[in-house]
């Protein structure tokens, strides 16, 4: 299988991606997000998920708040 056959495969998919700014990379973070969901519907601070977080995947506080931030905004159809 080439690119161009996947790309096509997923095409709709990809639009929508793109036409809504969403990076395909931040696919890295949405076990991060679900995480983050979790915790924090559990009642632990958001400051302190946070920094759990840092601390499980290995990457800075201010990464994870960006990638929170991206991962929970809406989106159009």
């Amino acid at each position: 299988m080439r690119r161009y056959d996947v790309l096509r495969l997923c095409e709709s998919t990809l639009r929508m991606l793109e036409g809504n700014g969403i990076n395909a990379k931040d696919v890295r973070y949405v076990e991060m997000f679900r995480e983050y969901e979790r915790l924090c519907k559990e009642g632990h601070k958001v400051t302190y998920v946070v920094e759990y977080l840092a601390q499980q995947y290995g990457c800075g506080v201010a990464t994870v708040y960006r990638a929170m931030d991206r991962l929970g905004k809406e989106i159009n159809y």
